[in-house]
C-alpha cells in the first residue's frame, strides 16, 4: 500500500513540474535550428520565388533546393551546380558554416542574392568576407554595363545579426528584404 501511495505521489510531484513549465526552452535547451530555406521564401516578393532556386544543406548533408528552377533538377545535378557553381559564386567554403540557405542568380545580366549564413565558430569573419567580395564583385560586373542593377549591388547589405547568422541582401528592395529576414530571425 506505501507503495502505491508513494508512486501516485511521484506521479503528482511530475505533473505538477510539467505543469509549471514555461514551455520555452531554457538556456541549457538548445532552441530549434531556423529554417533559413523558409525565412528567405517569406522574406522576398512571390516573383523572386518564382524565379530564383533557394538552396541550402539538409541534415543529411545534401544540398536541397526549392523555388524557382529547383524542380528541373535531379538531385546529383542539382548537387554538383551548389557546390561547383553558387558556393564558389559566394565566395564560400563549405566549412566555413554550420548553416545556411541562399538564393543567388548567376546571369551576368542581374545583381541578385541573397543568403542567411551560420557561420562556424570562429568563422565570422571570413563568411562576412565572402559576402561582401560576391557583393564588390556585383558592384564591379554592373558599374559601366547595366545602370539599374549596378544600384541594386550599390544598395546591397552584408550584416551580421544578433543571432549569429550573416545575412546578405542583393536584390530590388533590399531594405525591405532585409527587414524581414531580420524580424523572422529575432523570433
Amino acid at each position: 500500500m506505501k507503495r502505491i501511495i508513494a508512486t501516485l505521489l511521484a506521479g503528482l510531484v511530475l505533473f505538477a513540474l510539467v505543469g509549471c513549465s514555461s514551455g520555452k526552452p531554457s538556456a541549457s535547451q538548445p532552441a530549434a535550428p531556423k529554417d533559413y530555406t523558409q525565412i528567405l521564401h517569406d522574406a522576398r516578393p512571390e516573383e523572386d520565388n518564382e524565379y530564383y532556386m533557394i538552396f541550402s544543406k539538409s541534415e543529411d548533408g545534401k544540398f536541397t533546393a526549392q523555388d524557382g528552377y529547383s524542380t528541373e533538377y535531379e538531385a546529383d545535378q542539382l548537387e554538383d551546380e551548389i557546390q561547383n557553381m553558387l558556393l564558389p559564386l559566394l565566395g564560400l567554403e563549405e566549412d566555413s558554416c554550420t548553416g545556411f540557405a541562399a538564393s543567388v542568380s548567376s546571369m551576368m545580366v542581374q545583381s541578385y542574392g541573397i543568403a542567411i549564413v551560420k557561420p562556424a565558430e570562429g568563422k565570422t569573419q571570413e563568411v562576412v568576407d565572402a559576402l561582401e567580395g560576391y557583393v564588390l564583385g556585383q558592384q564591379q560586373a554592373m558599374e559601366h554595363y547595366l545602370d539599374d542593377q549596378y544600384q541594386i549591388a550599390k544598395a546591397a547589405k552584408v550584416e551580421t545579426v544578433p543571432t549569429g547568422e550573416v545575412v546578405m541582401v542583393c536584390c530590388e528592395n533590399s531594405d525591405t528584404v532585409l527587414s524581414n529576414i531580420k524580424a523572422a530571425l529575432a523570433k
